[in-house]
């Protein structure tokens, strides 16, 4: 009896503290479709469209929503979520990339990505279509 009275408190003072402690504001972004346009927006309705198709360009493609649509996803601006989105790359090899990355300035090609330690001859042909390089 007197653990399950401990463990309810418990439960209610991290409840609680959760509840009433400060969260950072978010930096929302969402997508909405206008005229054949995917448009991006920061909290409101007003943003640049950026139009789906076969002829994108890897500067236009938001990685946030790449790999939802079929698009390649572009290596340079993608997050650690985004990379982990990918066949084969789980939360290690997503940080050796951000590492790879941070440090030679950006991977130029597939050439620059077989140097990221963990990826072969094979994950790199599974990856490359999967991915533009900007």
């Amino acid at each position: 009896m007197y653990r399950l009275v401990v463990l309810i408190l418990l439960a209610a003072a991290i409840f609680f503290s959760d509840w009433h402690s400060a969260k950072p504001a978010a930096h929302v972004s969402s997508y909405f479709w206008v005229d054949g346009a995917l448009i991006r927006t920061n909290g409101s309705r007003a943003g640049q469209g950026v139009p789906l198709n076969s002829n994108i360009s890897c500067a236009d493609t938001p990685p946030e929503i790449a790999r939802f649509f079929g698009l390649p996803l572009p290596i340079n601006r993608a997050d650690q979520y985004a990379l982990m989105t990918l066949p084969g790359i789980g939360p290690k090899l997503s940080e050796n990339i951000l590492n790879y990355r941070a440090g030679q300035g950006g991977i130029t090609g597939p050439d620059d990505l077989i140097k990221v330690k963990g990826i072969g001859p094979k994950r790199l042909a599974r990856l490359t279509p999967l991915l533009c390089f900007d």
